[in-house]
């Protein structure tokens, strides 16, 4: 299982690259990080090996990894983030964050 510091990050870089994953692949991200399943349960629940889980798990983490190093879509959203906390006027800071929403 997973610890919290690797389910937020994973999790974290899933909202922006999970477009680029399988169901399957998903599914199995979803069960291993956010309902915090050993690779044996998921592996089980789909009737499958642990080592298959394992395999797609660590191959997932890669890519994740990978898309992040290339694109920076968490990096840079957080850098935007951080501006758009800076800008004095709520207004104009609360339509700038409903921009990032779309």
């Amino acid at each position: 299982m997973a610890n919290n510091k690797e389910i937020v990050k994973y999790s974290e870089l899933l909202m922006y690259y999970q477009k680029l994953f399988t169901k399957k692949q998903l599914t199995y991200l979803d069960d291993y990080f956010l309902n915090d399943l050993s690779f044996q349960e998921v592996a089980t629940k789909y009737h499958v090996s642990a080592m298959a889980i394992a395999d797609s798990i660590k191959h997932s983490k890669k890519l994740l990894n990978d898309y992040e190093d290339k694109l920076g879509l968490y990096k840079k959203a957080n850098a935007r983030a951080k501006v758009y906390n800076q800008v004095a006027d709520k207004g104009l800071r609360e339509k700038l964050i409903q921009i990032e929403k779309v």
